[in-house]
């Protein structure tokens, strides 16, 4: 064999080779690399347990420490001259404890000192018919209505 053929035959097999060789299938994409392995099943941390219902309302602590919290901040309010926002704070209570009769003469003095005196006379009567007795929050009820009477002639 001379020289010429084995470049033939040497030509053939490249060709041989390039007409049989095929796309190789592609490999599934990397999974990229962190820092820490992964867990196993059995070794995860425990799901926390969902958050604890909210009692229902026989069951809630009573508003009052609530209630009187809002009144301090109503008073604070007045002090600064916020009186609509103060009453703002006092409907909000009020609808916290409906039943609140100082509370609603609270609301009443304060619309007095606004000069909305119909209202304030409505707000005095609503406190006077949660009372249950007590003589001195009547008195301060009454005196209210009174004021209002005079200053909305």
């Amino acid at each position: 064999m001379n020289k010429q053929h084995l470049l033939l035959i040497g030509l053939l097999l490249l060709q041989s080779c390039a007409i049989s060789y095929q796309q190789p299938t592609p490999l599934p994409p990397e999974r990229p690399v962190t820092s820490t392995p992964p867990v196993e099943p059995a070794l995860r941390p425990p799901v926390s347990p969902p958050p604890a219902p909210t009692l229902p309302a026989r069951q809630r602590p009573p508003a009052n420490r609530l209630i009187a919290d809002i009144q301090r901040k109503a008073d604070q309010m007045i002090r600064q001259g916020h009186l609509q926002a103060a009453a703002q704070t006092m409907e909000r209570g009020l609808r916290i404890a409906p039943k609140n009769a100082a509370l609603w003469n609270r609301l009443a003095a304060l619309r007095l000192r606004q000069g909305h005196y119909a209202q304030a006379v409505s707000l005095a009567a609503k406190s006077n018919s949660l009372a249950r007795g007590d003589q001195l929050l009547i008195e301060h009820n009454q005196a209210i209505m009174e004021q209002a009477a005079r200053a909305g002639r």
